[in-house]
C-alpha cells in the first residue's frame, strides 16, 4: 500500500511517498526556494558563449541559468546538416528575452539548467509545442504502440509533439484529446502572460506538490492525506481529474502530520552518512561535489556459509539498500558502489541483475555502467532538485570532511512547527533549547521569530544549548512565570 502525505501547513511545504508506511521519498519547498523543475520564466541573455555553444539568461534569481544550443526550438527545426555548421550566436543574441522552463534546479555554485523547449504534463499525455517527435512510453505493449503513434502524429503539427503515457494502453481516445486540448491551452496562456511582462520574470510556477503527484500516482496509491484545507480542496479537485480518482483526506490532527506517519523521524535518519543493514553488515555513504561514493562492509556479520556465499549475499542485500537510499536523499551524479570483492562473474552479474531490478522502483533516470577493472560499479542518476543533504544542511568547514551541520532555515521550519503544536493549548508561552550557532541566527533574525509569535499567539524564549543537532522544549506556560524565570 503506498500514501502520499502533504504537509501543507506553515512556511515550509513538503511531500512524501510511503510504501507499507516506510518512507520512499520525499520533497521539500521553502518559501526563498530557488527555482523550481518545471517553472516557466521570460527571461533575458546575459552572455552569449559561443565556445560552449551555450547562453547565461537572467530569469530574476541570484543566479543566471544556463541554456545550451540544444535545447532552442530554433536549433531543432535546422536539418542535421545544418545543425552541424550554426554557431549559437546566430540563433540568439545578448539582451534578447526568451521563454526558459528549469530543467534542473539550481544546485551549489551551478545556476539552473534552462530549456526553450517547453513541456505541458497531463496524466495522459506530455505535449511538446517546439519539439517534432512523437514518444510512446516503453510501458506499452508493442501491439498497441502503432495505433497510438498513429494517433499521435495526426494530432499535432510539423513542429510540435508529444510522449504518450503508460495509462494511453487501451487508447482512451476521447480522453487524450481533451487533454491534449487542455495542455495546448496552458501554452497558449503561458505565451499570452509572457507579452504581458518585461524579463526577467517568473510565468508560471507548479503548484509545489503537483509534480510529484504527476510522478507518483499510480493504483498503487491508496490515500492522500493533507493538513491544510485550501491545498486539500485544489487537490481533491485535482485527483478527480484522473480517470479513478484518488482519495483525498484532511488530516486535522493536533500532532505535526509528518511525525504522526514517522517521516521526520526516516529524514534524520536519512541525513546520516552510516548504515546498518538487517544481517549486521552495513554501509557508508560518501558524498562529494563530485561524486558519492558508497562502502559496503560485512560489519558485524560474518555468515555461517563459506566466504563466497557470505560476500554474495551481502551484497545483494546492500544493492537493493543503496538504491532505496538513493531514491530517498535524492542522491543524483555519478555514483561509484564499493561492494566485498567477489571472485566469481557470476556473482557479479547477480548484483548487476538485482541493481536492474531496483531502478524499476525509481523514475529518475538510471544508467549502470557495470563493474570497473578496480571492482568498483559504476552508475549516474539524472539530478532534477537538490539532495536532502543539499537541501537540509550545509557544510561550514570546508576543509573538514563531512562537517555538514543543519541549517539555520531547517531548524527555523521546525520551530514554526512546534509553535503550531502548541497553538491551541492553554500555554502561553514556550522555552525552547536551540543549537548555539541557530539562537545566534535568530538574533540576527529578529523579524523572523517575532512572525512565529504573532502567527501562532505564543511568546518565545530562546536559549542557547549544548547540541547542535535539536531543538528541545524545555518548558511551556504562563507568559509571566517564563519571563520571570529568565529575569532570575
Amino acid at each position: 500500500m503506498q500514501q502520499v502525505v502533504i504537509n501543507a501547513a506553515g512556511l515550509e511545504k513538503r511531500t512524501a511517498l510511503l510504501q507499507n508506511g516506510k518512507l520512499v521519498e520525499c520533497a521539500y519547498q521553502r518559501p526563498d526556494e530557488k527555482p523550481s523543475t518545471g517553472s516557466i520564466y521570460k527571461g533575458r541573455v546575459q552572455k552569449v558563449l559561443p565556445g560552449m555553444q551555450a547562453v547565461f539568461v537572467d530569469i530574476g534569481t541570484e543566479k543566471n541559468g544556463f541554456l545550451h544550443r540544444d535545447d532552442l526550438p530554433a536549433f531543432q527545426m535546422l536539418s542535421n546538416e545544418d545543425k552541424k555548421k550554426i554557431s549559437i550566436s546566430s540563433l540568439i543574441k545578448e539582451g534578447e528575452s526568451v521563454l526558459v522552463q528549469i530543467a534542473k534546479e539550481e544546485s551549489g555554485d551551478k545556476g539552473a539548467k534552462l530549456t526553450a523547449l517547453l513541456s505541458f504534463t497531463g496524466h495522459l499525455l506530455v505535449y511538446f509545442p517546439y519539439t517534432p517527435h512523437i514518444g510512446v512510453s516503453k510501458k506499452i505493449k508493442e501491439s498497441e504502440r502503432e495505433t497510438l503513434l498513429k494517433w499521435g502524429s495526426e494530432q499535432v503539427s510539423e513542429r510540435e509533439g508529444m510522449v504518450i503515457r503508460t495509462d494511453c494502453e487501451t487508447f482512451p481516445e476521447n480522453e487524450m484529446n481533451l487533454e491534449l486540448k487542455s495542455l495546448k491551452r496552458q501554452f497558449s496562456e503561458a505565451l499570452k502572460m509572457a507579452e504581458g511582462v518585461k524579463a526577467p520574470s517568473l510565468i508560471i510556477r507548479p503548484s509545489f506538490y503537483y509534480t510529484f503527484l504527476e510522478r507518483w500516482l499510480n493504483s498503487n496509491v491508496e490515500e492522500i492525506i493533507v493538513d491544510d484545507h485550501d491545498t486539500y480542496s485544489h487537490i481533491k479537485e485535482y485527483a478527480a481529474t484522473y480517470r479513478t480518482p484518488f482519495q483525498v483526506k484532511l488530516y486535522n490532527e493536533k500532532e505535526p502530520i509528518f511525525k504522526k506517519y514517522g517521516i521526520d523521524l526516516e529524514i534524520q535518519k536519512s541525513l546520516l552518512p552510516h548504515i546498518w543493514l538487517k544481517n549486521g553488515a552495513s554501509l557508508y555513504f560518501n558524498v562529494t561535489e563530485a561524486l558519492t561514493v558508497v562502502d559496503v562492509n560485512t560489519g558485524k556479520f560474518t555468515g555461517k556459509k563459506d566466504r563466497s556465499k557470505t560476500v554474495a549475499e551481502t551484497n545483494a542485500l546492500a544493492a537493493k539498500e543503496i538504491m532505496k537510499q538513493l531514491r530517498l536523499r535524492n542522491l543524483a551524479g555519478m555514483i561509484v558502489i564499493d561492494f566485498i570483492t567477489m571472485q566469481t562473474n557470476s556473482d557479479k552479474d547477480m548484483i548487476f541483475s538485482a541493481l536492474k531490478e531496483e531502478i524499476k522502483k525509481d523514475s529518475s533516470t538510471i544508467n549502470l555502467y557495470g563493474f570497473t577493472k578496480m571492482g568498483l560499479f559504476e552508475l549516474t542518476r539524472k539530478k532534477e532538485r537538490p539532495s536532502l543533504l543539499e537541501t537540509l544542511t550545509e557544510k561550514p568547514r570546508s576543509d573538514i570532511m563531512d562537517s555538514h551541520q543543519l541549517r539555520p532555515e531547517t531548524f527555523y521550519y521546525e520551530l514554526e512547527r512546534i509553535a503550531m503544536e502548541y497553538e491551541y493549548h492553554d500555554d502561553e508561552a514556550i522555552w525552547l533549547e536551540v543549537p548555539p550557532y541557530f539562537a545566534e541566527w535568530l538574533q540576527n533574525h529578529p523579524d523572523k521569530l517575532s512572525y512565529i509569535e504573532k502567527r501562532y499567539g505564543s511568546m518565545i524564549f530562546v536559549t542557547p544549548g549544548s547540541i547542535n543537532r535539536e531543538i528541545i522544549v524545555r518548558q511551556t506556560g504562563a507568559a509571566n512565570d517564563l519571563k520571570k524565570r529568565f529575569s532570575d
